[in-house]
């Protein structure tokens, strides 16, 4: 009953266009696609973040290691930090086909192998919302920032009609807080059936179990408690960005509802004595 029910509903997300993420064609084309992102963020937001040159870096949850790279013909110091070995071996291999002198290291943001006040910026760019404790990680983050130096956070909360992550394979705005997890992995299942999987039902069980684990569901009012109880972090700009049109803007100001049209959090920390 339920296989029969996934089916016909992946007709109706079928109706939703397909979110446009690049990269997917293999590692280097996904690294290619984080250095566009890393040198649009440096030009669209160049205010907040200052003059990269002669900056000490750290990019938290480097992934592939594009947008450190980005930051690092920037004319900063750069190193990437991610808790995958085998992320760390792409960015290093992307890093020395680019060039860049960029320095990558395998680490767990609650616990950086970095001396306090080390950076002078901290970024952490799609990853907030996949630290197992978002707190710890923030604190630690602002432990290796300098005085008067910067974090800046770019995240997707949970509320966003992106929040589930899975929208390489479920159209669906809003499918993680529309659909229940059993009827979610069910369609996971259908769309790799069509996909032609060799074990649809086994790929479909290991999607959501990154999805439980992987996602730690933070919401924007969650994040705002997590910088108020760290006495050291002073917001200085924030940002909610809706997912699509910026017509949508002013929704997101709105309490509770306003969880639900927003796209991306962009924030910048200070850290103060």
């Amino acid at each position: 009953m339920l296989r029969a029910f996934a089916d016909f509903m992946y007709y109706i997300d079928r109706i939703f266009p397909r979110v446009k993420v690049g990269g997917r064609e293999s590692d280097r084309a996904y690294s290619m696609w984080e250095y566009s992102i890393g040198k649009e963020l440096l030009e669209t937001y160049s205010e907040q973040l200052g003059d990269m040159r002669g900056k000490a870096v750290l990019d938290i949850g480097c992934g592939l290691g594009g947008k450190t790279v980005a930051y690092d013909e920037a004319g900063a110091s750069v190193i990437g930090v991610d808790i995958s070995k085998d992320n760390i071996a792409q960015s290093v291999e992307f890093a020395g086909s680019m060039g860049s002198s960029a320095c990558f290291v395998t680490a767990d943001v609650e616990d950086l192998p970095f001396e306090a006040e080390a950076f002078d910026l901290v970024v952490a760019n799609d990853s907030m919302e996949h630290f197992p404790s978002p707190a710890r990680a923030l604190a630690e983050m602002a432990r290796v920032v300098r005085i008067g130096g910067s974090i800046a956070l770019f995240f997707t909360p949970w509320g966003s009609p992106l929040g589930s992550h899975l929208y390489d394979y479920l159209y669906t705005p809003w499918c993680h807080r529309i659909y229940s997890e059993k009827l979610i992995q069910a369609m996971l299942e259908t769309v790799l059936r069509k996909r032609s999987s060799h074990d649809p039902r086994g790929e479909a069980a290991k999607l959501m179990e990154n999805y439980r684990t992987e996602l730690n569901r933070i919401t924007v009012a969650r994040y705002r408690s997590i910088v108020d109880s760290i006495p050291s972090l002073e917001p200085v700009f924030e940002k909610l960005r809706p997912p699509k049109f910026s017509i949508f803007r002013p929704l997101t100001r709105i309490p509770c509802l306003g969880e639900f049209f927003t796209g991306t959090v962009i924030a910048i920390l200070r850290k103060r004595n």
